[in-house]
């Protein structure tokens, strides 16, 4: 919100988040600005609807003390890269959503029809794998991913280059040499922030912490959920792979905007 450049663009959006709970859900294909008409919120002194989010990033930096060996080219580049990354992750809970509310609709229509086999006394066969539950296991690793490739993003393109230090190409030795460059030059407040970044940044690297659960993923034999392919008696159910990732989505989100207090600090 910080970034948005115009006053009434920001006063447009304050008033929508204000009144977000009272929205209906979008139907398919219906245009997002349609919440705003939902909403009972109009346009101030004719703004457009349609330059609401065009977002002034050097306003984040406006009266800050820059430091002197920062790459800020690199640095918006990654500044826009990680914002994209968490549009793609939100998009995809989306389609969870969506699976999910299929998957319900499946459950509701197999209780009903189980009830009418034991009345009549019919064998029941059992399905093995749902396609549903195959596609939930799909959105949600696909979100796993991107919420690696955002730590990667944050530490290698955000926090690196704005504070003049070269990422190496292993996670925890970044981290390191890091925090031994950027300790020395922050001040108390950006000290503590510092601090619980770097506290979330190394616990994806723990043992079955989020970098151990991606490597499966892409470099050896994925492990799969009790609901699709996984041995029921020593994997997950998809429920833990979903709980699991939202607490991972909100250590990225949270960690980025621990980022941008840090910055704004100096």
């Amino acid at each position: 919100m910080p970034l948005i450049n115009d006053d009434n663009n920001r006063k447009i959006l304050e008033m929508a988040v204000k009144k977000q709970g009272e929205w209906e859900p979008l139907k398919p294909f219906e245009s997002s600005w349609i919440f705003f008409r939902k909403a009972g919120i109009g346009s101030i002194k004719n703004q457009q609807f349609e330059d609401l989010l065009q977002l002034d990033y050097y306003r984040l930096l406006d009266g800050v003390d820059i430091p002197k060996n920062a790459r800020l080219s690199l640095f918006w580049g990654g500044l826009v890269d990680f914002l994209v990354n968490s549009w793609s992750i939100l998009e995809e809970f989306c389609l969870v959503i969506e699976i999910k509310d299929k998957i319900q609709e499946q459950v509701k229509i197999r209780e009903e029809g189980t009830s009418q086999i034991e009345d009549k006394d019919i064998p029941r066969a059992k399905a093995l794998v749902s396609w549903a539950d195959m596609q939930l296991e799909h959105h949600l690793f696909n979100i796993l991913l991107r919420l690696r490739a955002g730590w990667d993003k944050l530490a290698d393109y955000v926090v690196a280059p704005y504070y003049g230090v070269n990422p190496t190409k292993k996670w925890k030795t970044t981290l390191n040499k890091l925090d031994r460059e950027i300790q020395s030059i922050l001040n108390d407040g950006q000290s503590m922030f510092w601090t619980n970044w770097l506290e979330n940044a190394r616990e994806i690297s723990k043992d079955r912490g989020l970098k151990d659960v991606r490597d499966f993923e892409l470099h050896k034999i994925a492990l799969r959920a009790k609901e699709t392919l996984g041995d029921p008696q020593r994997t997950f159910a998809l429920s833990d792979l979903e709980g699991f990732i939202l607490s991972e989505h909100y250590r990225l989100q949270e960690s980025f905007l621990l980022v941008l207090a840090m910055i704004r600090s100096a």
